[in-house]
């Protein structure tokens, strides 16, 4: 596991306590553009009772500010952002 994506999963883990969280290293399939670097492109899916009652927008605003000096070096990171009853009603259908 990179350093990044273990500090990316312990930093969401203490901010957020979540019920379900994956820290994904996308940045292989994305060799070639510009941009690229080893550890560049990330996809993050948290689940947490902390965005109970959070907009989608104020939920990946707090996710941003969480990682404003890491985000200077990641190129990209795409955020799924759930609460546990959101994750429920999604995974059941």
């Amino acid at each position: 596991m990179s350093e990044v994506r273990q500090h990316l999963i312990e930093q969401l883990t203490t901010a957020l306590s979540p019920e379900y969280l994956e820290v994904v290293n996308e940045s292989d399939k994305h060799a070639g553009h510009a941009g690229y670097a080893e550890n560049s492109h990330y996809r993050i899916t948290v689940v947490s009772s902390n965005f109970d009652g959070m907009r989608l927008v104020d939920r990946h605003r707090f996710i941003n500010e969480l990682f404003r000096e890491e985000l200077e070096h990641i190129h990209a990171m795409a955020m799924h952002t759930y609460t546990p009853s959101e994750w429920d009603k999604k995974n059941s259908s």
